[in-house]
């Protein structure tokens, strides 16, 4: 990475439901943009039925963007500046559609 810097660990849990989306070949990058992994991430199913998905991570920004298209379906578990970059959006868009506007 440039300057020296590590890529990050990432780890995404998904909901049960999601298992048949994480299982097909999904894009490694938004069009346009640097590749979000490193190298291929490691998908585990839990015994609860849940998925964890982890990997490094060159392009937080583009997998920020791939985690809400998930919507609740998705949590980012680490680190912390990619769940707060999912969680700033996730606010913007429930700014976006509350009734209450």
């Amino acid at each position: 990475m440039p300057g020296g810097k590590r890529a990050p660990s990432v780890h995404v849990k998904f909901a049960p439901a999601e298992g048949s989306r994480l299982r097909r070949p999904e894009p490694t990058s938004c069009p346009g943009e640097a590749p979000f992994w490193t190298e291929r991430p490691v998908l585990m199913e839990r015994a609860d039925g849940t998925y964890d998905l982890i990997g490094t991570a060159n392009n937080l920004e583009g997998l920020a963007r791939w985690v809400l298209s998930f919507g609740a379906g998705a949590e980012v578990r680490g680190p912390d500046r990619l769940r707060r970059r999912v969680a700033a959006a996730a606010r913007q868009v429930w700014k976006q559609y509350r009734e209450d506007k």
